[in-house]
C-alpha cells in the first residue's frame, strides 16, 4: 500500500503566533531565532559543527551505548553511539518528556523529522565529511505526572476517552514513579478497543512493561527503539549522562541573577514587537532532585551535589546543547515560544546556539475517513465545530420529511375522489361500490406503507450520517484539536505496524511549513 501526503496552511488549521511567524520568516522574530532554515546547504551554513562541548566524546558515546543496550536497541542505534565517537558525527535532537503509551503522536512526529533530517544532511554529503545522528531527549526529570498521565481512544460509541493510570504524586520525577502494574491493568482495559490486527500483539508487547518497577521513561524508550530502531534514533534519559554534564549547570545556577535578567529584557523586547510569550519569565530556573522528590530552588540557593540540579525550562535547551554535539534542535510550535525568549542565553552563557528546525505537523487519515471526507466534501479545517453542527449544515433533513407530507397530501386527494366517484357509482350501479371500497383500502394501505419506509430512510440516513461526522471529527479533530496533540500512537501502531514509521520518516520533511494530510 503507498500513501500520499497533501498540505494545509496553518493559517487555516490555528497555531502559535511564533510558530507561524517563524514559518513565514518574520525578520523581527529571526533577531532571537535565526531564520528559519531553507535547505540542508542553508542550514549547515549556521550550524555550530567546530564547537565544542563539556562531555567527552568518549563518555557521551558510553553513556548511550550503555542506555541503548539497557532497553534492548537493534544494532543500527548501538552503531550510532559509536559514529559519536568521531568529531566529524553530529546530532540532530529533539524531545519530549516520556508519556503513558507513548504519549502524544507528535512525540513520534518530532522523532520522524530528526530521522528524515540526518537523512537529508546524509544524502547531500555521501563522502561522509559531515555524518549526523539522531537523538531523542527523553526528559524523565519533569515531575508534570498530569500532564504524562493521559491516553485519549475512540471509544465504541464514537467518542473521546481519556483513560489514565489511577496514580497520584507532587513534585516526583517521572524517572522515579514505578508504573509497571498499572501500565498492565490500563493495557488489559483498553486491548478490546483495539482490533485484533496481525500487529495486535506486537503493540501491546511493546508497551507492556518487563518489570513492576520501570518507569515511563523506561517504557517511552523502548517504544522509540522498537519503532525507530532501524532508522538508528538515540534516546538517553537527563540522569543517564556522565558525571561531566552536570558541569555547566553547577556554574549557571552560579549566575543566576544575570539569567534572570536577560530574560525578562527579552520577554519585554518580544512584548515590544508585538509577540505574544507564553513563558513565564520569573519561572523556576533550577529544581533540586533530593530522593524521590524535584523541589524548585530559589535563584541561588546553595545545593551539596549538583549531580542533583536539575533544570526548569529556560535552561532545559542549554544544557542539552551544552552536553551534545548539537548542530540542530527539532521542536514544536510551543517549544518555538520561550525558546524565542531564552535564546540570547545561549550567548551569555557561551553555548554553540543549534539551528531550530520545527517539527513536521501531520494529521493522519486512515481510508475509511479518507471516504467519509469525500462523502460529505469536508476538510479539516472543517472538522473543528461539533458534528451536530456540522449535520445540520450537510443532511438535508427536510427533504425526508417533505416526501412524507407529499405522500400524506396524495392520500387526502385520493379519498376525496374516491368519494366523489362512489357518490356517482351509487346512482348507476350499487354493486360497484364494494369493488370501490376494495381498491380504496388497497391503495391507501400501499401509500401509508411507502410513507412509513421513506420515514424510516429519513431516519435512519439522518442517524447514521449524524454517527459518521461524529466519528471524522472525533478521529481527525478530537476535541476540536489537532489530532497529533490529543491521540497517541497505540492505535495506527496497531493498524500499520512497522509500516508506521517508514511513513512518518517520509512524510516529515524538515523544510516544509505546512500541516501534512498523511492519507495511509
Amino acid at each position: 500500500m503507498t500513501s500520499t501526503l497533501r498540505n494545509i496552511s496553518f493559517r487555516r488549521l490555528g497555531t502559535s503566533e511564533v510558530h507561524q511567524r517563524f514559518l513565514e520568516d518574520d525578520r523581527d522574530l529571526a533577531a532571537f531565532l535565526g531564520m528559519r532554515a531553507r535547505s540542508v546547504d542553508d542550514l549547515l551554513r549556521r550550524a555550530p559543527t567546530g564547537a565544542g562541548r563539556v562531555v567527552p566524546r568518549q563518555e557521551l558515546a558510553a553513556a548511550l551505548r550503555a542506555y541503548a543496550e539497557r532497553h534492548g536497541a537493534p544494532p543500527e542505534v548501538l552503531a550510532n553511539a559509536e559514529a559519536l565517537l568521531d568529531p566529524k558525527t553530529h546530532v540532530v535532537v529533539t524531545g519530549q518528556q516520556p508519556g503513558l503509551c507513548g504519549g502524544p503522536l507528535f512525540t513520534l512526529h518530532k522523532a520522524a523529522t530528526a530521522i528524515r533530517l540526518c537523512r537529508e544532511i546524509q544524502k547531500r554529503h555521501p563522502d561522509g565529511d559531515v555524518r549526523v545522528v539522531p537523538l531523542f531527549w527523553n526528559h524523565s526529570d519533569d515531575h508534570d505526572l498530569e500532564e504524562a498521565n493521559r491516553l485519549f481512544l475512540v471509544n465504541q460509541q464514537q467518542e473521546v476517552q481519556r483513560y489514565r493510570l489511577e496514580l497520584s504524586r507532587h513534585n516526583q520525577p517521572l524517572r522515579n514513579i514505578h508504573v509497571g502494574r498499572d501500565v498492565e491493568r490500563l493495557l488489559d482495559e483498553i486491548a478490546p478497543l483495539l482490533p485484533e490486527t496481525e500487529f495486535h500483539e506486537r503493540v501491546l508487547a511493546a508497551m507492556r512493561p518487563r518489570h513492576p518497577d520501570e518507569t515511563l521513561g523506561d517504557l517511552q524508550a523502548r517504544l522509540l527503539f522498537d519503532v525507530f530502531g532501524e532508522h538508528g534514533l538515540l534516546v538517553v534519559e537527563p540522569r543517564d549522562l556522565p558525571e561531566s554534564a552536570f558541569a555547566p549547570l553547577e556554574r549557571w545556577w552560579s549566575r543566576s541573577a544575570e539569567v534572570r535578567e536577560v530574560v525578562k529584557q527579552t520577554c519585554d523586547d518580544l512584548q515590544a514587537l508585538g509577540v505574544d510569550i507564553t513563558l513565564d519569565p520569573a519561572a523556576t530556573m533550577m529544581f533540586e532532585v533530593s530522593g524521590d522528590r524535584r523541589e524548585p530552588l530559589a535563584d541561588g540557593e546553595q545545593v551539596g551535589d549538583r549531580r542533583s540540579l536539575s533544570p526548569g525550562v529556560l535552561l532545559r535547551p542549554l544544557w542539552q546543547d551544552a552536553c551534545l554535539p548539537t548542530i540542530a534542535f527539532v521542536v514544536g510550535p510551543g517549544e518555538l515560544s520561550y525558546l524565542a525568549a531564552i535564546a540570547p542565553l545561549y550567548r551569555l552563557l557561551g553555548v554553540p546556539q543549534p539551528v531550530f528546525v520545527p517539527r513536521a505537523s501531520m494529521t493522519l487519515v486512515e481510508p475509511s475517513m479518507q471516504r467519509l471526507l469525500k462523502r460529505f466534501s469536508l476538510d479539516l479545517p472543517d472538522l473543528d465545530q461539533a458534528p451536530e453542527r456540522l449535520a445540520e449544515q450537510l443532511l438535508d433533513t427536510d427533504e425526508g420529511g417533505d416526501l412524507e407530507d407529499r405522500v400524506d397530501d396524495l392520500k387526502n386527494r385520493l379519498r376525496s375522489e374516491l368519494d366523489a366517484i362512489e357518490k356517482r357509482l351509487e346512482k348507476i350501479d350499487a354493486s360497484m361500490v364494494s369493488a370501490l371500497d376494495r381498491a380504496r383500502t388497497k391503495s391507501i394501505e400501499e401509500l401509508e406503507r411507502l410513507q412509513t419506509k421513506v420515514r424510516n430512510a429519513r431516519q435512519n440516513r439522518e442517524g447514521t450520517g449524524i454517527k459518521q461526522l461524529r466519528r471524522l471529527c472525533n478521529s481527525l479533530r478530537p476535541r476540536s484539536r489537532i489530532q497529533e496533540r490529543v491521540f497517541g500512537p497505540i492505535a495506527f501502531l496497531n493498524s500499520y505496524g512497522p509500516r508506521l514509521a517508514d511513513e512518518l520518516v517520509g512524510a516529515a520533511d524538515p523544510f516544509r511549513i505546512e500541516h501534512g494530510v498523511l492519507e495511509l
